[in-house]
């Protein structure tokens, strides 16, 4: 139960006219107080709950799913290395990609996207070539072996974006 207390104020300052005197006190119940302090932070956490249902509704793919993707795979320019060892031990590093072999892809993150684009869900082989650099990671001596490549990619799309990097396919050589 909430508490009455007692304030002294100048009443006709502040717009309260009813008081137990003309000029100096007020009474000010504890509980209306209270309540319009809570009701703001749950309206905050409502309306944000309800965005968060609204986004996932939408069935928009939360884009840290294919953020995620791109940080680990994508490379363009082609960051400058002295040697291909060198190139991967860097990316992984900075990136904090700690996967035995790891495959980054030297183009536009639009050229990428566009091989999910009005696919469905599932494993998608790009219809062209990308350059990319395959790393690959020995445990044993701690080294990395980078090989330069022109291949087609194999991702997984959701939602028409990427978000996970299969494989590398050699391109089919028409006779």
């Amino acid at each position: 139960m909430g508490r009455r207390i007692r304030v002294r104020f100048n009443s006709t300052d502040t717009g309260i006219h009813r008081s137990d005197s003309e000029t100096t006190r007020a009474w000010v119940d504890t509980d209306t107080a209270m309540a319009l302090k809570i009701s703001y932070p749950a309206l905050l956490l409502s309306l944000v709950l309800l965005g968060a249902w609204l986004a996932l509704a939408s069935g928009q793919l939360p884009t840290s799913t294919n953020d995620q993707f791109l940080r680990r795979h994508w490379d363009n320019p082609k960051t400058k290395a002295t040697n291909n060892t060198a190139y991967c031990r860097l990316l992984t590093r900075c990136r904090g990609i700690s996967r035995r072999n790891n495959t980054f892809v030297h183009d536009s993150i639009r050229a990428i996207n566009s091989i999910c684009t009005g696919k469905p869900d599932g494993l998608v082989t790009s219809p062209r070539t990308f350059k990319i650099t395959i790393c690959r990671f020995n445990p044993t001596t701690g080294t990395a072996t980078g090989t330069p490549l022109v291949h087609r990619i194999v991702v997984n799309c959701k939602r028409q974006l990427p978000v996970r990097f299969v494989r590398s396919v050699r391109p089919k050589i028409w006779a």
